[in-house]
């Protein structure tokens, strides 16, 4: 009779010891996927700040473009050196500024944030000078004072005359378009207009693809 005892004795015994080994690998699995989610979470969290610092290298690489044009275009402007002094007894002649000249004073008006005075000497290029081949830089510098005056629809009316007046052909030179689709969709972006900014940053890149502008476009677009 003690034998018959003694089988459901060691079965019971078996099964206990099978539902603790479940248990036990039931608890690893659980710690395991808490870990996985804790580095799920790292993983994330890194995610987000290498986002941020995207964001933030984008608009460091904005401003460089900006300032980089300015430093160009100083040297694409020759410099030309002031005339000798007149003999004694010469008349002086104040004779008038040449095209450079006008273009580099506002360049410089700008550079020190003098922006009202620089608007007021490219807005006079504009009136005296239409046939230059520096007209197109000068409407975006326009543009450019109104973006870093914070009045965006301003700076929108500017740069979108510039990109129309490119678009139609009647511009000698349109080495300023492509920044001027980049600047006019931040401008955009500052007014929380992004579906417009998209298209503009989109078109900026089918237009320009190989461009500086371009590759800022694209980091812009992923981030938007």
């Amino acid at each position: 009779m003690k034998r018959f005892i003694i089988v459901p004795i060691i079965g019971l015994t078996f099964i206990s010891c099978v539902k603790k080994e479940e248990v036990n690998a039931l608890e690893k699995q659980i710690l395991d996927i808490k870990r996985e989610l804790a580095q799920i979470r790292q993983e994330q969290f890194k995610v987000k700040q290498d986002i941020q610092n995207l964001a933030n290298r984008l608009d460091e690489l904005s401003n460089i473009v900006s300032k980089n044009s300015i430093d160009i275009e100083k040297l694409k402007t020759s410099y030309k050196p002031p005339p000798n002094p007149p003999l004694e007894g010469e008349e002086l002649v104040k004779t008038p500024k040449s095209p450079e000249e006008v273009y580099n004073q506002a360049l410089d008006f700008y550079y020190q944030g003098r922006f009202g005075e620089a608007e007021d000497m490219f807005k006079k290029f504009l009136e005296n000078f239409s046939d230059s081949p520096l007209y197109d830089n000068a409407m975006f510098w326009v543009g450019q004072i109104y973006y870093s005056k914070g009045e965006y629809n301003k700076a929108i009316e500017e740069f979108s005359k510039l990109i129309s007046l490119c678009e139609k052909g009647k511009l000698k030179d349109c080495n300023k378009e492509p920044i001027a689709m980049l600047k006019l969709a931040y401008s955009y972006i500052k007014l929380n207009k992004n579906d417009k900014a998209k298209k503009v940053l989109k078109k900026l890149v089918n237009k320009y693809p190989n461009s500086e502008e371009a590759l800022v476009a694209k980091r812009k677009l992923k981030e938007l």
